[in-house]
């Protein structure tokens, strides 16, 4: 999936592993959930990406 959104493939894991890690360790510890709880209750969320569409 990374390798499909360009910002990703060319931050390189170099950058990335220390976030990735980070985040790996909140959700086994439980700690994203308990900062993070009220997310889960929306059934919808935007974060900002949009396709349009034209027929031309």
């Amino acid at each position: 999936m990374r390798a499909s959104i360009p910002m990703l493939t060319q931050a390189g894991t170099t950058t990335l592993d220390p976030g990735l890690t980070a985040l790996a360790d909140d959700l086994t510890t439980g700690r994203w959930h308990a900062r993070n709880a009220d997310l889960l209750t929306h059934d919808t969320v935007d974060v900002g990406y949009r396709l349009l569409v034209a027929d031309l």
